[in-house]
């Protein structure tokens, strides 16, 4: 403890050892993380993830063993690191979903001086993001991919947020061109698993009406929509076969999907003008060299080829044996469904082997087993090392932090001035490379709008939703308001009172860990959102609000100083802001492309 008080300097030591930080997420980035911040000597560490050990989390996840499969990621880091946990730093690990807002709920995550973020989805990162702004928290971003990677130290409404910078969403494909017309291995692998894996074998509901009207937004063709549909209805017949005990269902999947369904594509020569016509799979002429295959016990060898390219006979085998193990299971009643799982061989041994018969129907070159788990399970490539180096400058990039007195919340001193975002990489001269935080987004939707506080309501002496309105007036200063529950439920406006004269807690939708927005009917004052919290006392917290420029006079304004430019209704502040934050730097990357 001496060496490392050494190192850290007396006083940044101290603030460190006294305080408790959060670490979202508990696989790659999280172990590395997790070991950083013990080495550091952080007084209390909760670490949060809600995803168990598999088998293709140990190459890169260094504090899990293969006895660990299936336990707890959270609950066993924690275990792991005891080991090395020289500074007895306090450790609490919690499995269950960080958005789960009975077992986390705002009061819980106050306790917290930093949060850091280990994640791998969008969603949770900007819920985690969300937190962040209404507590007035430090957060530390961080994600890989290969051999790039980037942290991102977040201030809130002083430097900018998670959501400041558009974030890239999935690419999603037209309907008709996976069922109809795939030219790309990406569409035979999603046609494999979210359409016919899904119809056979997952939960299922009749979404007939729903799968019309996509079609029909997609094309005019009669013929073929007619066509999507009776494969539909024809599949739930062929889903009815799973749960029967030795029903020929692999050898009737194969003649139906690849000979009959595609037999009656052909038919429909509107699609062929500009394709090529796909070819239907004959049986006949493979069924002797097929059987054989199939009663050659050495033959089990292929569903470990993973790295190479199964040919046409060996994929008939493995989606035969897959379809075989995958109705067992469900005819036997020890499962109701088996949803895709990419580690689950028998769900992945089947998707490999029809998207693959596809791409030969569809002269499409196939895949590796390799290559589509990649694929079908959305992995991205991960490598323990850039996982380790991310961590580490998550965990140094910190500590500046804690170099101050703590301060009120929100109030983070020099500190967002001095500190950077970095990326690392293995482009020449580019191994690691920083750059000065960014103000946040004007446009930004989570950030821009900076009023916001927690309303505590009690629920012994709750406030009728009327006396709440003229509190929210009387406290903030508007004089008209619309109150806006969740994404879009209003329960108020000057035009709408019928629930004035009941408890808020009997409006629906009024609970713990929901969003209420207070919107100015007279446009004067910036709309002000509170995050609703359910417990033993009734209070509003203390906000400023900004007062709306009018477009007329900003126009005035803009003219008197020479740029004759409007600010289109840009908030002009009452108090004085500090704005001396550095100038955005010319060039950076998007965190949103980098994920655990």
């Amino acid at each position: 403890m001496k060496s490392l008080e050494r190192v850290l300097g007396p006083e940044r030591y101290s603030r460190i050892r006294n305080t408790s930080v959060l670490m979202v997420g508990a696989g790659g980035i999280g172990c590395e993380l997790l070991k950083n911040l013990i080495l550091c000597g952080f007084g209390t560490i909760h670490a949060v993830d809600l995803d168990t050990i598999t088998l293709s989390n140990l190459n890169r996840q260094f504090l899990f063993r293969q006895k660990d499969i299936d336990q707890s990621k959270s609950l066993t880091v924690v275990k792991a690191v005891q080991n090395f946990n020289y500074n007895d730093c306090k450790l609490e690990g919690h499995h269950g979903n960080i958005m789960d807002t009975e077992k986390f709920p705002i009061e819980w995550w106050d306790q917290f001086s930093y949060i850091f973020n280990a994640l791998d989805n969008l969603e949770a990162r900007r819920y985690v993001n969300k937190m962040a702004l209404f507590l007035r928290k430090p957060l530390m971003e961080s994600g890989t991919t290969g051999f790039d990677g980037q942290i991102q130290p977040i201030f809130p409404y002083v430097t900018e947020c998670f959501e400041c910078q558009p974030k890239v969403t999935p690419k999603t494909y037209p309907v008709c061109t996976i069922r109809s017309t795939p030219s790309q291995p990406i569409h035979c692998i999603t046609w494999a698993k979210e359409f016919l894996y899904h119809q056979l074998f997952d939960e299922s509901e009749d979404k007939t009406q729903d799968q019309r009207r996509q079609l029909e937004s997609e094309t005019s063709d009669r013929q073929e929509i007619d066509n999507l549909l009776r494969e539909s209805n024809e599949l739930a017949e062929l889903r009815r076969m799973v749960s029967e005990p030795g029903s020929q269902f692999a050898q009737e999947l194969i003649h139906k999907i690849f000979q009959v369904d595609i037999e009656r594509l052909v038919n429909i020569e509107s699609l062929w003008r500009t394709r090529k016509v796909p070819e239907p799979l004959d049986l006949s002429e493979l069924q002797h060299e097929l059987d054989a295959l199939l009663q050659e016990p050495r033959s089990q060898t292929i569903l470990v080829k993973d790295t190479s390219t199964w040919t046409l006979l060996e994929n008939l085998y493995v989606l035969i044996r897959a379809s075989e193990s995958l109705q067992k299971r469900i005819s036997s009643g020890e499962e109701s469904c088996v949803p895709f799982d990419k580690d689950d061989e028998d769900s992945l041994n089947f998707v490999v082997a029809a998207a693959n018969l596809r791409s030969v129907v569809f002269h499409i070159d196939p895949k590796t087993k390799f290559d589509i788990k990649q694929i079908a399970g959305n992995i991205i490539p991960a490598i323990a090392t850039t996982n380790a180096i991310i961590s580490g400058f998550s965990v140094l990039a910190s500590l500046p932090f804690y170099d101050q007195e703590p301060r009120s919340r929100g109030d983070f001193g020099p500190v967002p001035q001095t500190s950077s975002t970095v990326f690392t990489s293995i482009r020449p001269n580019k191994y690691v490379t920083a750059a000065a935080l960014s103000q946040p987004s004007p446009s930004c939707p989570a950030c821009s709008l900076s009023a916001r506080g927690i309303l505590h309501v009690s629920q012994k002496d709750a406030p009728t939703l009327g006396q709440l309105v003229e509190i929210i007036k009387k406290k903030y200063g508007y004089e008209d308001i619309a109150l806006i529950l969740g994404k879009a439920k209003l329960i108020y406006d000057v035009d709408f009172d019928d629930n004035v004269d009941r408890s808020v807690l009997e409006v629906a939708g009024f609970v713990s860990g929901e969003l209420l927005q207070v919107q100015d009917d007279n446009d004067e004052l910036e709309n002000l959102e509170f995050y609703i919290s359910l417990g033993d006392k009734n209070e509003l917290p203390e906000l400023v609000l900004r007062q709306k420029v009018k477009e007329k006079e900003k126009v005035k304004e803009n003219e008197e100083n020479g740029t004759g430019e409007s600010n289109n209704g840009a908030l002009e502040p009452v108090e004085i802001i500090d704005d001396e934050v550095e100038e955005p730097p010319t060039k950076r990357q998007k965190i949103s492309d980098i994920i655990d």
